[in-house]
Formats: structure tokens, C-alpha cells, sequence
């Protein structure tokens, strides 16, 4: 298939493309200048695998949890190409993405992204069934939902952070935590096609981001009220 997926859920944006066998991807971690550069990034990966946005079967993104700016720019960055070519789109829970490649685990397996203030997006999964919801949330809540005599297996940007968090609270835990972590534009292939596959529907016009958190912005204005 032809597609382009973008995760944008943490502070280093991952955009990709695939056209059938062949595949580009590209990694930002610009801070603000990921503005300016994720339409030029999108044209670029495109263009290594030979394809415009009219031949594309589909695009997905990390639907959230995740970083405010990040969600926004990948979501009207896809809505645009839909517009402009009819493509659809297909949102996935970002901590689903992240998750994914670990759905065999002998083990829990749990998938966060740091929320700063010293809180975390979080879920957990077990045989990649859910077994905690996404929230917004802290170590200790995570680790009173963990079997101890298993193996807990961290997923996501954040699972080193995470995993020094857990080691504070309990020591003994069996933390599995791998240095590198897998694309996520890679699962995010997969679980699009599954979905496809399974005729799902894409994301309709009104759709957007999926916060577990109010932006500074609204929570300065409700303070005021």
C-alpha cells in the first residue's frame, strides 16, 4: 500500500512513507521549529519513495495522549491532504503505537510519554490486551496497578525516565527496558492496515486530538474565572 504516518506525540516527531516494499522516514526533535519543518519533512519522505499525497491509500497519526503543538501540526497537516486529495485518515491511541510492537510479551508491558510535572500518559497492557486506561497520571498510580512477580516490559520516548521512577518506588521490580526503541511510524503502519483490513472507519471532519490534559491556556482561564 501508499501511505504516509506521522507520530507527533512526543517532543521528536517521526514522519514516514511507504510505497509498497519501499520505505522513508525522518526524524525532528526541533522544539518549536518542527512548525516550519514538518510540511518540507512530509514532501521530503514522499519524494524518497517516489510518491505525491494523490497516490496515497492513506495517512495515520498518533491520535494522542501527546504533546499540545505536536498533535495539532499532524493533525492539520493530514486533514490538509485529505482535503486536497481525499485520502483518509486514521488516528490511533498513541500509547497503543507505542505498545505495539510488544503485544507477545511474556510479561505486562506499559507505555508512557513524560507530561512533565512530574506526571506521566500511561497505560498498560498484558498480552497486548489494555488493562489500564491512558491517563494522565504518576509513577505511583502505574506501579499500584503492576503483578510484581512478572516481568514489566517499559514502551515509549520515555521509558528510561519512567524506569528510574519505578526503581525508586520498588528496587526489586523486573524492569525491561531496551535503549533503542522501534519506530513507531512502523507500527503505526500496521495497526492502520489492520484496521483498513477490519473496515474501520477513518477519522471523520470534527475529529481531533485526544488531550488527557487541559492546555495551560485553558486552565489560566478557568483560574480567572
Amino acid at each position: 500500500m501508499k501511505s504516509l504516518v506521522i507520530d507527533a506525540a512526543a517532543s521528536c516527531m517521526t514522519i514516514a512513507a511507504k510505497n509498497d516494499e519501499f520505505k522513508a522516514s525522518l526524524s525532528l526533535d526541533l522544539g518549536q521549529k518542527q512548525s516550519q519543518k514538518l510540511l518540507p519533512a512530509i514532501d521530503y519522505v514522499l519524494s524518497q519513495v517516489e510518491l505525491k499525497s494523490s497516490d496515497l491509500d492513506y495517512t495515520a497519526l498518533t491520535a494522542g495522549p501527546g504533546t499540545f503543538t505536536g498533535l495539532r501540526l499532524a493533525f492539520s497537516a493530514l486533514k490538509a491532504i485529505e482535503l486536497a486529495a481525499n485520502v483518509p485518515v486514521y488516528g490511533v491511541p498513541t500509547l497503543d503505537v507505542y505498545a505495539y510492537p510488544f503485544c507477545k510479551f511474556d510479561g505486562m508491558v506499559v507505555s508512557v510519554i513524560d507530561a512533565k510535572k512530574d506526571q506521566y500518559f500511561a497505560a498498560v497492557y498484558e498480552h497486548g490486551t489494555q488493562i489500564m486506561e491512558p491517563a494522565d497520571t504518576t509513577a505511583d498510580f502505574v506501579y499500584s496497578k503492576l503483578s510484581k512477580d512478572q516481568k514489566i516490559l517499559l514502551a515509549g520516548p520515555d521509558a528510561g525516565l519512567f524506569a528510574e521512577e519505578l526503581k525508586k518506588i520498588d528496587a526489586s521490580l523486573n524492569l525491561v527496558v531496551y535503549s533503542a526503541q522501534p519506530l513507531p511510524t512502523e507500527a503505526l503502519f500496521s495497526i492502520a492496515e489492520e484496521m483498513i483490513e477490519q473496515k474501520k472507519e477513518p477519522l471523520a471532519d470534527y475529529d481531533g486530538p485526544v488531550y488527557l490534559r487541559k492546555s495551560e491556556a485553558e486552565i489560566k482561564l478557568e483560574s480567572q474565572k
